[in-house]
């Protein structure tokens, strides 16, 4: 037994230091710091960061490092980082060009890809370089030149998509696969039940200003009976595609942006994309066969809508009954002014739905972005309806 205390006496104890890391370990889900019993003179110490690592969490962490540098190398482990935030990404970054002796690894996954997009946007973000000649003048014409590459680049892959989009319709036509067949009944019903209320009164309510403003300028030279004429020509034929077309970049196409743009940013169309399905095919194809679709519904609705609120001022106005007014109209107005209203309103549609799909599938990497990428939606599907039917005015008339 003396010989026992005595052995035990003369072993070397070893040290055991608790890690500083751990002193801040409540404010994380889990911190570790790999230690041996005998340690190797010169290796760096490795920390495995928990697995949330926000702000909070990096501030401690920062705090940290600050103490430990005089000590050696210090490596920083992102195997388990799964929650973060742009203070991580931060942080990353002054690892990465921070002080020596600092250095992380295992950066891989969602946060690589964000480490990616962080560094390409403060890349873009960074002010440009100072030509050496050309002044101020120089300047203006390089950001004039990049401005409109910029816009030529954009043009181009709209059209790409909207090529892919009509190539995945057949497609889907053709095999039936690809394309999960409940969402068009989703979509359709999203698109043309819930949008015919609006659409039904703000087109019942420009068939009563048009008749308005109609009337006392007809009055003037005893013409009332044409009042039926304007109603029918104008509604059947420009008013009631345009206006549809307003509606639905407004109500849909800024709803689908917005679902488009979420998923983006979630990571489901990555999802998507490992599950071996076509983003552009699975998500776009429903809602453009809904739009195609429903269209015809909205358009004859509308229709209806506007010449009875043209039909309700005829008739306090000028005392005009109601088969007057349509028998009138129905002299002027033929079958192929309503064919080109439905044709127009379902290009419109078309060019409502590959605009929003655009945005959505091309936006950035953060909440920003999405909110940004449904105005811009907005903005380009009228700007989109107003071209078109400029083209379709010549092509027309």
């Amino acid at each position: 037994m003396i010989a026992r205390i005595l052995d035990r006496r003369q072993r070397p104890r070893l040290r055991r230091e608790t890690p500083a890391a751990l002193k801040w370990a409540p404010a994380c889900n889990r911190m570790d710091t790999t230690m041996s019993e005998h340690p190797v003179v010169g290796a760096p110490e490795r920390i495995l960061l928990p697995r949330r690592l926000r702000a909070p969490e990096v501030v401690s962490l920062l705090g940290d490092i600050r103490r430990r540098q005089g000590t050696g190398p210090l490596v920083l482990d992102f195997r388990e980082v799964e929650e973060f935030d742009s203070s991580t990404l931060a942080l990353l970054s002054y690892v990465r060009n921070g002080p020596e002796g600092l250095s992380p690894v295992n950066v891989v996954g969602a946060l690589a890809r964000a480490e990616e997009s962080f560094a390409r946007k403060r890349a873009d973000g960074a002010p440009a370089a100072r030509p050496e000649a050309g002044g101020w003048a120089g300047r203006f014409f390089r950001s004039v030149a990049d401005r409109f590459l910029g816009s030529i680049r954009s043009v181009g892959l709209f059209l790409t998509m909207f090529g892919d989009e009509v190539y995945h319709i057949g497609v889907y036509l053709r095999k039936r696969k690809g394309v999960y067949p409940g969402e068009i009944w989703n979509q359709m019903f999203f698109m043309g039940y819930q949008s015919f209320p609006i659409v039904c009164l703000l087109l019942f309510l420009v068939g009563v200003t048009i008749s308005i403003t109609s009337a006392e300028q007809l009055q003037l030279f005893g013409a009332d009976i044409y009042i039926a004429d304007i109603i029918g020509y104008a509604m059947l034929r420009e008013l009631v595609p345009l206006m549809t077309g307003v509606i639905l970049a407004g109500k849909v196409g800024a709803a689908i942006t917005a679902e488009l743009a979420s998923m983006t940013v979630l990571e489901e169309v990555d999802a998507l994309k490992t599950m071996g399905l076509i983003p552009e095919k699975f998500l776009m194809v429903p809602r453009l066969l809904a739009i195609t679709l429903v269209v015809p519904l909205l358009v004859a609705m509308a229709d209806v809508a506007g010449i009875f609120g043209g039909m309700l001022v005829a008739q306090v106005t000028f005392g005009m009954t109601p088969m007057a007014f349509l028998d009138q109209m129905v002299n002027t107005v033929d079958w192929i002014d309503f064919a080109w209203g439905l044709i127009k309103t379902v290009v419109f549609g078309w060019a409502v739905v590959v605009g929003a799909g655009y945005k959505g599938l091309t936006v950035g990497r953060s909440a920003e972005e999405v909110g940004r990428a449904t105005t811009e939606s907005v903005v380009l599907s009228v700007t989109l309806i107003i071209v078109i039917d400029c083209i379709f005015a010549f092509v027309i008339y």
